[in-house]
């Protein structure tokens, strides 16, 4: 199945693309995601996960917030992005 990513803000430099495809298993969750693009981005683990693996990230399916444990489904849109903070 096909999901296809976005990535937002600082996400977007670290990968160097806005968006992309990835072809992957049924079943897979958004953790499993992640860790696909770690693999693919290597700079995502240094830059981005070093701490805490889920403490930096925002991740919406289809325009919703979801946990690291959703399951996903044939071309979601998965888009990462940065917590927002303000005052």
């Amino acid at each position: 199945m096909k999901i296809r990513v976005r990535y937002f803000a600082r996400f977007r430099s670290v990968a160097g693309v806005s968006e992309e495809e990835y072809e992957v298993p049924e079943g897979i969750k958004v953790k499993d995601l992640i860790d696909l693009i770690q693999k693919k981005h290597p700079k995502f683990k240094e830059e981005i996960f070093e701490q805490n693996e889920d403490a930096d990230v925002n991740v919406s399916r289809n325009g919703k917030y979801v946990d690291f444990g959703e399951e996903l489904e044939d071309g979601d849109i998965v888009a990462l992005f940065p917590p927002v903070s303000g005052g």
